[in-house]
């Protein structure tokens, strides 16, 4: 899912959850699982389809707020 229509989609309430995964070909990175409303998993990529990962965790939180959601599950 695009950064932008994850953005859209979280204006409408349609994201029911995120989840917070490392990233299996580097571990000190993290990216970011989405869930709509229907349980349907997403993985959030940016405006170029390229998957958005960071080490920063705290980058990750403030786009998991941006698309309105308050809580997410971290997976170690």
């Amino acid at each position: 899912m695009k950064l932008d229509k994850a953005l859209e989609l979280g204006k409408k309430g349609l994201w029911q959850e995120a989840q917070v995964r490392k990233n299996p070909s580097n571990l000190n990175e993290w990216f970011v699982i989405l869930r709509d409303t229907d349980h349907k998993p997403f993985m959030l990529v940016d405006n170029d389809d390229q998957p958005l990962t960071t080490e920063d965790m705290n980058a990750l939180i403030e786009i998991i707020r941006s698309i309105h959601l308050k809580e997410f599950t971290v997976f170690l």
